[in-house]
């Protein structure tokens, strides 16, 4: 078995530059947010994750990995650092940086209490995409809490959409707190930022759903043979809703529920219309 601990450098000082932009990365907020956007990069934390990564062929992105002298040797931390190093020795891949850190240090560069620690910093893919092309796909107009974020894009995988477009004031895709509640779903979904409303709106080529509380919306579970074809589904803020620019120029659809209670939870939300659709095109499998 190779000796994994021979392919790390070890740091001890906190004011190491890779140790303080794992900090920056994983508190979150406008600098975390700066930083991806100077560095190009995101941080990855957790064993699930990082494993994700090096098992999907996208070793290419991964710059850095972090681990601390003591969960070097967890189990399941050696066992995904023995495939990394394997892969690239036999694909004639660059290693990334790999770094060990002092034990003590775990406590200020990670947003997990309890586990084992393992970080990766890698490079957010450029994802380019023609608005025209028919494809089943999911907007997130300007979904704010991360956690709901991360929780449709998982969704959203799991019901077959795989182009999410992302309109300004969304939670960034690409923040630590996004990537944790998306469990690994990035690996397969094309997904863009910063989308402008309007010109998505001109150049969509498929119908457009957008959920909305309207005596004028249509009943989701009524669309029946429609989801067959190509559509976009769009789900807005918390607090908002769809903004009115969507509203103006899609199918309003509502989900019916009880008489008296609060509107559904966006993530919620999502879930039942994009599993009411794959319903609709796949059955009962």
């Amino acid at each position: 078995m190779v000796d994994i601990a021979s392919f790390f450098r070890l740091i001890q000082s906190p004011q190491n530059e890779v140790v303080k932009q794992i900090k920056i990365h994983l508190e979150g907020g406008s600098k975390s947010a700066k930083l991806r956007k100077e560095s190009g990069q995101a941080c990855i934390e957790g064993i699930h994750l990082v494993d994700a990564w090096i098992r999907s062929f996208r070793l290419k992105e991964i710059k850095t990995i972090v681990t601390s002298l003591e969960d070097i040797h967890h189990p399941e931390i050696s066992a995904t650092l023995q495939y990394l190093i394997a892969q690239c020795q036999d694909h004639d891949l660059d290693f990334p940086d790999l770094i060990m850190i002092e034990d003590q240090m775990k406590s200020s560069v990670s947003s997990v209490v309890n586990g084992p620690y393992l970080v990766a910093l890698i490079d957010m893919p450029k994802t380019v995409i023609q608005l025209e092309e028919q494809i089943n796909t999911v907007v997130l107009d300007a979904i704010q809490d991360s956690g709901n974020v991360g929780t449709i894009l998982r969704t959203a995988l799991a019901a077959g959409y795989k182009r999410i477009l992302c309109t300004v004031g969304t939670a960034s895709i690409w923040s630590s707190k996004v990537l944790r509640a998306a469990m690994g779903a990035h690996l397969f979904l094309e997904i863009v930022e910063m989308v402008d409303s309007q010109t998505l709106i001109e150049r969509t080529l498929q119908p457009i759903y957008a959920t909305a509380v309207d005596a004028s919306a249509k009943n989701l579970y009524q669309l029946g043979d429609f989801l067959l074809d190509s559509h976009t589904f769009v789900f807005g803020n918390e607090g908002q809703g769809v903004s009115p620019i969507f509203l103006d120029r899609s199918t309003k659809i509502f989900i019916p529920q009880e008489a008296g209670v609060e509107s559904l939870n966006v993530s919620a939300a999502a879930a039942i219309c994009l599993f009411e659709a794959r319903r609709i095109r796949h059955g009962a499998n």
